[in-house]
């Protein structure tokens, strides 16, 4: 009985021991956990090139059945402004967008290669090869350029800017911007307050030819002048649109008076030059 209990009290003694070191051993802090790699926890973030917005489709041209006005919706156009034509050359304000990527490498209305980190714009009026002083009216910064293509085939907007023009003007990440363009002397063509040259009032474009002429038609149906009227099968670069066009006249001037009386059938219309 004597050898038990110190058996016993030795056991215990011993168990009390393990505890204790037990207890010791969870109030210690544990070591810190590994860092997990960023893309385990789904949070890795990885740089993305954005490519720079493409250039917009040319316009599409709605026709309303019934009595209103005809053209593209949102498109009010019954004040038009007129760019200015005197001794000191060629002035114009209004809203110039940019184009790059979709473009690069094709040709353009000039006969040259759009290259969009080059500096370069398109302008609906003047003669190619035209040059341009472009001030961005939201910040001041300005540049010169030669136009060497026609465009832009948008309403509302007087010169789009190659890729290259529009980041020295900063105007990249807005994609618009109000701007200012002056010539610094008289342009070719250009006699006294106006330029002679060929112009049309572009109506439209469509994919379709089927489409072009309903508009024509359409056109017809008030009375506009059929020998006045007509439509165009331009290609470019492979791509084929059916613009419909009222032309030509001799010079600008003419063309303008005449968009006045146009543009309150179709807002969305515009002067534009031939393309070279």
């Amino acid at each position: 009985m004597k050898r038990l209990a110190i058996y016993s009290s030795f056991l215990f003694a011993l168990l009390l021991l393990w505890g204790c070191a037990l207890f010791n051993q969870q109030k210690q802090p544990l070591p810190p956990a590994r860092e997990l790699p960023a893309q385990w926890l789904g949070q890795e973030k990885l740089a993305e090139v954005i490519p720079p917005e493409p250039p917009k489709p040319e316009q599409k041209v709605q026709i309303h059945n019934g009595k209103g006005k005809r053209g593209g919706p949102g498109q009010p156009n019954s004040r038009a402004r007129y760019p200015l034509v005197g001794k000191q050359g060629y002035e114009e304000r209004g809203i110039a967008s940019w184009y790059g990527p979709s473009f690069h490498g094709r040709t353009t209305s000039s006969g040259e290669i759009f290259d969009m980190y080059k500096i370069s714009a398109a302008h609906k009026l003047l003669p190619m090869h035209a040059k341009l002083s472009v001030t961005n009216l939201e910040n001041g910064r300005s540049l010169v350029l030669t136009v060497n293509d026609r465009g832009p085939y948008v309403a509302g907007r007087i010169l789009d800017l190659s890729y290259a023009a529009a980041r020295n003007l900063d105007m990249v990440n807005q994609g618009l911007a109000r701007v200012l363009i002056r010539t610094s002397e008289p342009v070719p063509g250009q006699r006294n307050n106006d330029i002679v040259g060929e112009f049309f009032i572009y109506i439209g474009s469509f994919e379709s030819e089927a489409d072009a002429k309903c508009l024509l038609e359409d056109m017809k149906s008030l009375q506009y002048k059929s020998s006045m009227i007509k439509t165009v099968r331009a290609e470019r670069d492979g791509e084929i649109h059916w613009r419909v066009e009222v032309g030509p006249y001799k010079s600008m001037s003419k063309a303008n008076r005449a968009h006045s009386m146009v543009v309150k059938d179709y807002p969305s219309a515009f002067v534009v030059a031939a393309e070279q």
